[in-house]
């Protein structure tokens, strides 16, 4: 201790060299000649003693040490004559993991602190702000901060409070009046949940890890957990889990896409500060799928490049083409169906009694013995969500994915399955309410693209049900109905002939040409079909054709959008639907 003070004694006598420049490339001059040590070695003379730095560096060395540290050259050479020892023994130690870990937690202290951005009120006309007052109402509360390059940190997030306006100004957002605002900006770490952060670097390893890969959230978080935790324990009276959670990682995803959106759309994302975790963000979520399924991309409804627009009384092709399944949640109503009423919490049904008896009739039937039994083979297998195998309630493993019917008794008090609803009632049985629930997950039926010629996606939704018609029609009105929209002139759909037919009045569709692409139209549709025929031919429209060796060919190449259709078919589906 006594040399520090003597360091001190000598510095103050010359104040003037202390300062951010200096003291930034003294450090930084010690830390690059120390990584230099084993090149400097190479170049000494063979029996040059390696236990001993040599007096002077070489030219080369000297230089790059210079510019490193934007000094003088003859700066680096007495700086390496006054610390070449230290640099060659290593006798800085910069770790100082052990000190935040053991002492400053035991005196309050941490080392990662999650504060807002500003120490002021970011409110224009705030009393506070006038005056330059800083914001000193604080909340302190033990977090964990799950980082790429440490692991898991204790880490303490703190928010401040305006008490003249009324804000809670937060890491990532404030909140006000019951509603959460995020940042325009945000910091390198993100608020998965009260006590959670995560670096961004973590959320983008799982996003990554999901598009390359097709890892499941709750495999992300046990790669994490496994393999970059470095085996970090949560701390004796910590309150909070060094451990990710497949929850978490879907949360973070969450967060982090929406926010992706705002920025882009240059709109700040708010949401509900009340209620739950996990319906906090439905509804900017389904704004935001609402928003791409009608509006698609920026300027995508006024696509005409020059491979999908062919300059024959300025027509252009677009194409619809389908693609593939995938599961969604359900919306949080209850399961019967026909009722739109919200569920109870903890079940799946809503207050209504006799949609409760359905519920409890079908809970106990996912735990009667039979159905153990039948599906005991498949109830260790590794499971989609999880590599690593394991015992799991039935009714999750294997879920109903289809409509099913109960039928209730005189009183309306029990519930029991319907095995055979083929046979109608016979006078001597009484007529019984049934109803139809769905407790599994409810399946879409395709992804609806609509693809330009070039290949370029112009928009996408979801089908439910069916591939209809009508709503196919419904599509392309909605994706074209902005006036600064430019609607193709040829729309090129594999049952254009029934489409056709119903749009026949319709006058949005007076300058749209409806043919079926030359492979459906040649394999697909019958020669029988008149109108088909009449109507729906693409060699009908001159436009389309191109004079090859005296035979027509389709100079619209309708076969691009299949094939720019087919990897959605590989793809993994949207996590914001």
């Amino acid at each position: 201790m006594a040399t520090f003070y003597d360091l001190l004694q000598h510095l103050e006598k010359q104040p003037d060299v202390i300062n951010c420049v200096s003291l930034t490339a003294l450090f930084r001059f010690i830390n690059i000649a120390t990584s230099l040590k084993d090149d400097i070695i190479l170049i000494q003379p063979a029996e040059a003693q390696t236990s001993s730095p040599p007096p002077v560096l070489s030219p080369a060395f000297n230089t790059f040490l210079a510019a490193a540290c934007s000094i003088l050259p003859a700066q680096a050479n007495h700086a390496w004559a006054l610390l070449r020892h230290v640099i060659w023994h290593g006798a800085i130690d910069v770790d100082v993991s052990s000190i935040w870990e053991n002492d400053a937690r035991r005196r309050g202290f941490a080392e990662y602190l999650l504060y807002p951005p500003s120490q002021y009120c970011t409110k224009p006309h705030c009393l506070r702000r006038g005056k330059g007052m800083t914001l000193k109402k604080a909340e302190q509360r033990n977090v964990v901060l799950f980082t790429l390059a440490h692991g898991p940190c204790a880490a303490r997030s703190v928010q401040l409070y305006c008490q003249d306006c009324n804000i809670d100004y937060r890491h990532n957002y404030t909140v006000f009046e019951g509603m959460r605002t995020y940042y325009d900006e945000q910091p390198e770490t993100i608020q998965v949940t009260d006590h959670v952060f995560m670096e961004k670097g973590v959320v983008e390893l799982f996003k990554t890890a999901m598009d390359v890969s097709w890892t499941s959230a709750t495999n992300c978080a046990r790669l994490y957990n496994m393999c970059l935790s470095q085996g970090k324990q949560t701390p004796e009276g910590y309150h909070i889990k060094f451990e990710i959670t497949g929850d978490h990682v879907w949360d973070a995803f969450v967060i982090t896409a929406l926010l992706k959106d705002s920025k882009h759309r240059m709109h700040s994302l708010t949401v509900p500060q009340t209620g739950d975790q996990r319906d906090r963000f439905t509804k900017a979520m389904m704004d935001r799928n609402c928003r791409i399924r009608l509006y698609g991309y920026e300027d995508v409804c006024r696509h005409h490049c020059n491979r999908c627009t062919r300059m024959y009384a300025n027509d252009q092709g677009v194409t619809t083409h389908k693609s593939a399944t995938h599961a969604v949640r359900n919306d949080g109503n209850c399961s019967i169906v026909g009722c739109d009423l919200p569920v109870v919490s903890g079940r799946r049904t809503c207050l209504t009694p006799a949609h409760q008896h359905v519920e409890k009739t079908y809970q106990l039937r996912g735990q009667s013995r039979f159905q153990l039994q039948e599906r005991l083979a498949r109830s260790r297998v590794a499971h989609p969500n999880d590599a690593v195998s394991q015992d799991v309630e039935i009714l999750t493993l294997h879920p109903p994915e289809a409509e099913e019917e109960y039928e209730l008794n005189e009183t309306g008090t029990l519930a029991l399955p319907v095995v055979d609803s083929s046979g109608d009632p016979t006078p001597e049985q009484p007529t019984r309410r049934r109803l139809k629930a769905m407790f599994g997950r409810r399946r879409t039926h395709n992804e609806q693209l609509m693809v330009a010629p070039c290949g370029m996606i112009i928009a996408r939704q979801t089908f439910f049900g069916a591939e209809g018609v009508a709503s196919v029609k419904d599509f392309i009105k909605n994706v074209y109905a902005g006036a600064d929209a430019i609607k193709p002139n040829h729309i090129f759909f594999d049952n254009n002939c029934t489409l056709s037919k119903m749009v026949k009045d319709d006058p949005f569709f007076e300058d749209i040409g409806l043919s079926v692409d030359v492979f459906h139209f040649n394999c697909k549709h019958s020669q029988s079909d008149t109108y088909c025929q009449q109507n729906c031919n693409p060699a009908d429209y001159p436009e389309l054709l191109g004079v090859i060796s005296h035979t027509f060919a389709l100079l619209i190449r309708s076969s691009g959008c299949q094939i720019r259709s087919d990897p959605i078919h590989r793809s993994v589906p949207d996590p914001l639907r």
